[in-house]
């Protein structure tokens, strides 16, 4: 009788030892699972963080490109304030245009 309580105590610490060793591997597969699925995620946000990246520096030199053409448009002396002047103007009234003392304009008018 002892015998047979021991193959029987053997027999289930075996089988229990089988369902939890069949357990942790298919835990195991779910987890690899898993951490597959997160790395393809990580791969497409990577992709897309690179784009927002060189969409972030594209913008940065278009912005200092603005800021340069701006300056100097600011700095700017001569003809532009003597255009907008004579944008005012019908050109069918002016005779001739002259810039006198480097930044007066004189229009002579028909």
């Amino acid at each position: 009788m002892f015998k047979r309580l021991l193959v029987i105590a053997l027999t289930l610490s075996l089988l229990f030892c089988a369902w939890r060793e069949f357990e942790a591997q298919r835990t195991l597969r779910q987890t690899h699972a898993d951490i597959a699925a997160a790395e393809a995620d990580l791969r497409t946000n990577k992709e897309i963080d690179a784009e927002v990246e060189a969409y972030q520096k594209q913008k940065d030199a278009l912005q200092k490109r603005i800021d340069a053409i701006n300056q100097i448009k600011q700095q700017q002396k001569g003809p532009a304030g003597a255009l907008a002047k004579l944008a005012e103007i019908d050109p069918a009234d002016i005779e001739s245009v002259a810039v006198a003392g480097g930044n007066e304009l004189v229009i002579n008018r028909r």
